[in-house]
């Protein structure tokens, strides 16, 4: 984009703000990153361009949600554009939805933002190359994606959007479904800390490990179940181990994810365990005891209580519905 246009942008964005923001209480924000950014109390019109992390909740909340910024896949939404995350476990749909796609979460639309009038815009820290641009826009606020606790995040999105008192109405009902579960798992399992979780994916070269990984690595967190020391003990959310590390992941259960939007099966994902690392099933005592289960990639991914209330279902019934074989030194 030239200087030029983009100065024309910038203009017509400061102006767009100015209108919109006329009238309106303002305050200010310290984003992830340390920007002190004034900003509406109540936003009428925001722009968020992360979908699974940002859209996925403000959509949730009923926020003035007015662009987003979204994929095209062929296989998902009949090619037309979509918000991963979102579009699972929501059924979001920039076509029924009254939001404007302003470009995918790597290559914005600054006209289309620009365009939109937005009050506010929200991007990850990912993107925060493109903080400087934004901000002539319309106030842009980083939040970190990765490596804070996912209703942490959600909250500071619920803050931004003026959406407090419907966040903490959803997370009183998340408790109460979270605190049945928990009955139910120490009735039929005991103690979930006893019990371990490793969430892997097998691929021909490592063995990628998870942390900490979207609704699944809350609600795994909240069940109170362990995991692998040498999960447990990375310092980011994910790893990529080498497959001769294969049986430092021994756990009671395994799990993986199926990636729908590449039409990818449960069945697929075991076939790549067994094309990357033969002899897995025996290896493992997840595998021997058929305690490896999946859950759907793009609807764990979404930043929303409906998606943790899903996953939390999945756990529950794999887990607490079995007879399950207990991982011991012997096993």
């Amino acid at each position: 984009m030239n200087l030029i246009k983009l100065g024309a942008l910038a203009m017509a964005g400061l102006l767009a703000f100015a209108t919109a923001a006329h009238g309106q209480e303002t305050r200010l924000f310290v984003d992830d990153q340390g920007h002190e950014v004034t900003i509406p109390v109540s936003p009428q019109r925001i722009v968020s361009l992360r979908g699974e992390q940002f859209t996925a909740p403000l959509y949730e909340l009923g926020a003035n949600l007015v662009g987003s910024s979204g994929l095209v896949n062929e296989a998902v939404n009949g090619g037309r554009p979509y918000v991963r995350g979102a579009y699972d476990a929501l059924d979001f749909r920039f076509e029924e939805s009254g939001v404007t796609w302003v470009g995918s979460p790597n290559d914005h639309d600054y006209e289309a933002i620009s365009a939109v009038e937005p009050d506010l815009i929200i991007i990850p820290d990912f993107a925060s190359d493109d903080y400087d641009r934004l901000s002539l826009i319309a106030p842009t606020v980083v939040l970190q994606v990765w490596g804070q606790d996912m209703l942490d995040m959600y909250a500071k999105v619920a803050d931004l959007a003026d959406r407090e008192d419907t966040f903490a109405r959803l997370s009183a009902r998340y408790a109460e479904r979270l605190d049945r579960a928990r009955q139910t798992l120490a009735e039929t399992v005991g103690d979930t800390s006893t019990i371990s979780v490793a969430v892997a994916s097998a691929f021909e070269d490592r063995i990628s490990v998870y942390r900490d990984y979207g609704t699944l690595g809350q609600v795994l967190r909240d069940l109170g179940f362990s995991m692998p020391a040498i999960i447990a003990g990375m310092e980011e959310a994910n790893a990529n181990l080498s497959l001769e590390l294969l049986p430092q992941i021994d756990a009671d259960f395994m799990i993986d994810t199926y990636w729908t939007a590449r039409n990818q099966s449960p069945t697929q994902k075991l076939e790549a365990w067994d094309a990357a690392l033969p002899g897995w099933r025996e290896i493992l005592h997840a595998g021997r005891h058929n305690q490896v289960f999946m859950v759907n990639r793009e609807e764990m991914r979404a930043v929303s209580f409906q998606a943790l209330r899903s996953v939390l279902d999945i756990i529950v019934s794999q887990v607490g519905t079995r007879d399950f074989v207990p991982l011991t030194p012997s096993s």
